[in-house]
């Protein structure tokens, strides 16, 4: 049996906030901000004002719509091996996404996000075996801001062969993406090799050029996380409870209409509720935030679909004691939550600023989540009962056959080694991956082709 939590809610608990996500959204609604979100819900039956771009959801379709969404996924990457499938059955690390400031990784300064400290970020993250997804972790500041999107696609698809995601922040970027796909797989047919990020704007409305971007994505097929951030004290009640109802609300709002868009569109429910510190103002969380996150999985659990949860970040502004407390004991909640992704590595300052440094260092905390969970088998090879009778009473084990043979298949050494540094490690292995890691190469022709469509994107979204 794997090891897991004890619940956070009751079947009671969940059940009314379920009721109340219902009668909320039936009877408030939803600003959805473009009326090409509200002609998809009205073929639905539901009643939409275009004057306010608002839309109420009746039960019946919510509930239909929670039917349509798929439980397992399969997020696609560039090279179909490192595909990742979300079922509930293990965990799968992401880096973290859309810093804006970088440690240098060389001189140890701090400076504003480029194009350079992005390949690098793709770069780790295909070369670190526990990163499973690789989100586009930073700005390319230094990229004009109509190319900036499509340059990040085609960074993260050139720099690694993993499940990228990242957000898309209007719908004339899609056709472009769709090319970029095609020609880093080599591929006339498009297949979704990346997942995107739809966050809501607290209270209960979404970004319109973002949503309508999420339409043609869902009609796609592409993954879609929709990710609520409501900030208890701020944007959301202050009381969790509320939150958590509030948090709710956005997130089936989005998943009603990707599924009126294309029923069986793949949702990930994304957990991204946090606090507003009252004594300072600042984005952050107290310690029984940690508890609206295990809430938020306990309702994707009740709703059977895939869910995101924050793991190994930090509030810590460098590589510290809490840094360490804050990733390991946000890391080992997630798993034992049974969230299907935990996000994130790689940002320090609450997802602002980028540490090579702590992407390797997070690597090895999720190594070492793993092995502390790992199943200790319990069979007759394993229980090595004639051995212990062989060996006897005040006899060594040292020397034994079994000892070396086990320890060849199955030994997991400490970390860190004896006498070892961690920050030392972490900067030797950083500069390793950096100067050595190959990216897996593209198709022959594929990089001429992507940067004929990045030119070609850069005229068509002049105006954008």
């Amino acid at each position: 049996m794997s090891p897991s939590l004890n619940a956070t809610l009751s079947h009671s608990e969940i059940e009314s906030i379920h009721a109340h996500s219902l009668d909320l959204l039936e009877r408030v609604g939803i600003d959805y901000k473009t009326p090409k979100a509200l002609k998809v819900l009205e073929a639905l039956g539901c009643p939409v004002d275009y004057g306010r771009n608002q839309a109420r959801l009746p039960r019946d379709v919510v509930e239909w719509a929670l039917a349509q969404a798929p439980r397992v996924i399969r997020l696609g990457a560039r090279d179909p091996a490192r595909d990742v499938v979300l079922n509930g059955r293990s965990s799968h690390h992401t880096n973290d996404s859309q810093g804006t400031e970088v440690i240098d990784l060389e001189s140890g300064e701090r400076h504003d996000s480029t194009a350079e400290d992005l390949r690098r970020a793709c770069l780790f993250g295909d070369a670190l075996d526990m990163v499973k997804i690789v989100n586009v972790t930073v700005s390319a500041s230094d990229v004009p801001a109509h190319q900036r999107t499509l340059f990040h696609f085609a960074q993260a698809f050139t720099h690694t062969s993993k499940p990228v995601r990242t957000g898309v922040l209007n719908a004339e970027q899609l056709p472009f993406i769709v090319e970029l796909v095609k020609a880093v797989t080599g591929s006339e047919t498009f297949r979704p090799i990346f997942s995107v990020v739809d966050c809501t704007i607290s209270p209960m409305m979404h970004d319109g050029p973002m949503t309508e971007a999420c339409l043609g994505l869902a009609r796609l097929g592409v993954p879609i996380m929709v990710y609520p951030m409501p900030l208890a004290g701020g944007t959301s009640p202050v009381n969790l409870g509320g939150t958590i109802l509030l948090h709710n609300v956005e997130f089936l709002s989005g998943l009603v209409l990707y599924q009126a868009a294309n029923p069986g569109t793949p949702i990930i429910y994304g957990a991204g509720a946090s606090q507003l510190d009252m004594h300072t103002g600042r984005y952050g969380g107290s310690a029984d935030g940690t508890g609206m996150q295990l809430a938020l999985c306990e309702l994707a659990h009740y709703y059977n679909l895939p869910v995101n949860l924050f793991g190994l970040s930090t509030k810590s502004q460098k590589l510290d004691a809490q840094y360490g407390y804050e990733a390991m004991a946000n890391g080992i909640m997630a798993w034992l939550a049974g969230a299907d992704e935990i996000y994130s590595m790689g940002l320090l300052g609450s997802a602002q600023v980028l540490s090579l440094e702590k992407m390797v260092l997070d690597n090895h905390l999720a190594h070492l989540i793993e092995d502390m969970f790992r199943p200790i088998r319990i069979d007759e090879e394993h229980l090595q009962a004639q051995l212990i009778g062989r060996v006897g009473i005040g006899g060594s084990y040292l020397t034994q056959r079994e000892t070396r043979d086990f320890t060849r298949r199955e030994y997991v050494p400490m970390w860190p080694p004896a006498g070892q540094d961690v920050l030392e490690i972490a900067r030797t292995e950083a500069l390793e991956i950096l100067n050595n890691h190959k990216p897996p190469p593209l198709p022959d022709g594929a990089l001429e082709k992507v940067n004929a469509i990045l030119i070609e994107a850069d005229i068509e979204l002049q105006d954008l």
